[in-house]
């Protein structure tokens, strides 16, 4: 096995442990439970180079990273590590996997990310050169109950709607349902026809849970479930949520400070998808990559391609995962580009009309553009329109409940510590006063 694509390995990297610290971490672990243990750097070698540890070492070591030990009943070695994955195969069994995935409960560190930048890729590519095939023949069996099914199909949909608004309790909704689904595929009692409509049901739900998980900001568990949707819906046969989930994937590479991983990504999945909606989408996505990265050729012909694929939109045709997409979010994302490419004015007219245009009940998205808008406001040097607009992107953000955009909206805010106008001293004494609260 090579060492460096260990998983073992790519964790101690990762927290900077050479082989010694960790069995010094292990070693210190074994005594807080009363017991005595050899574990030495040769040891933590032979693991990595192929040796699989003895169930106490498993143990020991799962209790030093935080993995819970059903991690280890359900997975083997080294499955069960929060490191980089290899990418489970895009078939009946490596899509069974990728689900069970997600129903095991992890510590999830709001920085880890479970997949390497090249895993990321390669769940893509792997994606984007295959056509979906008929489920297994195997797969053929007792039928499982239609109106069960049914109930689910209409349960998910509903949920996905949930999903959009400041709701706390649809996470748990959510999982309750995709547990079932998943726990339905596992069972292999259907044919080909049930098999399609239970991964489309698994798919809908795992890509909600993911984005809950996104704005959390608990990103390995959300690549968890955005994999596992992906997988899903290519066992149901449906390109455009698939190509969405992944381009999900590249969002959240933007998000954190990968552009270059979002790019390779996004290309696969735009590879395959059917609707102009879903293009659309990727295209937006691509455009926030290449800005970051300085592009203006790149994010200009993007954001093109953006409205034109919008223009050809049938709402008739237009899938539930990308029924949203709209001139809005064209228009205030590429207003985001304008900024990280240093045009202001023209990044607020672009976010002024986004968020003249957007839906209300998306309050996560609105405090996310508010927050764009703040700080083109600030480029303006305008205190008191980005002090207004850095307020009620707060209070957008707390409202919602999600993570994620109460930090970049507190973020914002802190940026803002060395101004001494009115504005500013007024903003943080709010900030500080509703955050604590």
């Amino acid at each position: 096995m090579d060492l460096d694509r260990h998983p073992l390995a790519h964790l101690r990297r990762s927290h900077h442990w050479s082989g010694e610290d960790l069995a010094r971490l292990l070693r210190a672990q074994a005594r807080r439970r009363g017991l005595r243990s050899g574990i030495d750097r040769n040891r933590i070698w032979l693991w990595e180079t192929g040796t699989t540890p003895s169930e106490e070492s498993q143990l020991l070591l799962a209790e030093v990273l935080d993995v819970p030990t059903a991690a280890i009943e359900h997975l083997r070695w080294p499955d069960w590590l929060p490191a980089f994955e290899q990418p489970a195969p895009f078939s009946a069994s490596g899509s069974r996997a990728a689900l069970r995935e997600v129903q095991i409960t992890r510590m999830d560190r709001r920085s880890f990310l479970v997949l390497s930048s090249s895993t990321l890729i390669e769940v893509a590519a792997d994606w984007a050169r295959i056509e979906p095939q008929h489920l297994s023949q195997a797969l053929s069996g007792q039928q499982i109950d239609e109106e069960l099914l049914r109930w689910l199909e209409q349960r998910s949909s509903e949920l996905r709607t949930l999903a959009t608004g400041p709701h706390r309790q649809v996470s748990g909704l959510i999982d309750a349902h995709l547990n079932t689904a998943i726990d339905l595929i596992t069972q292999d009692r259907y044919r080909s026809a049930i098999g399609r409509r239970l991964h489309a049901v698994a798919a809908d739900l795992a890509h909600c849970a993911a984005w809950l998980r996104f704005d959390a900001d608990r990103h390995a568990d959300a690549q968890r479930h955005w994999q596992a949707a992906v997988h899903a819906a290519h066992q149901a046969g449906d390109r455009d949520l698939a190509a969405v989930a992944l381009s999900d994937l590249g969002y959240q590479a933007t998000w954190l400070s990968r552009p270059a991983d979002a790019i390779e990504v996004l290309e696969h999945a735009r590879s395959r998808t059917r609707t102009p909606a879903a293009r659309s989408l990727l295209d937006v996505r691509r455009a926030r990559a290449c800005a970051v990265l300085r592009d203006h050729t790149g994010t200009g012909r993007a954001l093109a391609s953006a409205e034109a694929e919008l223009d050809r939109i049938r709402p008739q045709e237009t899938p539930p995962v990308v029924s949203w997409m709209s001139m809005a979010d064209v228009n205030a994302d590429a207003g985001r580009c304008w900024l990280d490419l240093g045009d202001p004015g023209r990044a607020g007219n672009a976010i002024d009309s986004g968020l003249g245009e957007l839906d209300p009940r998306r309050s996560r998205t609105r405090a996310v553009f508010l927050t764009y808008r703040a700080e083109g406001s600030l480029h303006d040097r305008d205190a008191s329109a980005a002090a207004a607009d850095a307020r009620a992107a707060l209070d957008t953000a707390l409202d919602s409940g999600a993570t994620r955009c109460i930090d970049l909206a507190s973020a914002r805010i802190r940026r803002l510590d060395d101004r001494t106008e009115q504005p500013m001293i007024e903003l943080r004494e709010y900030a500080r006063e509703r955050l604590a609260g």
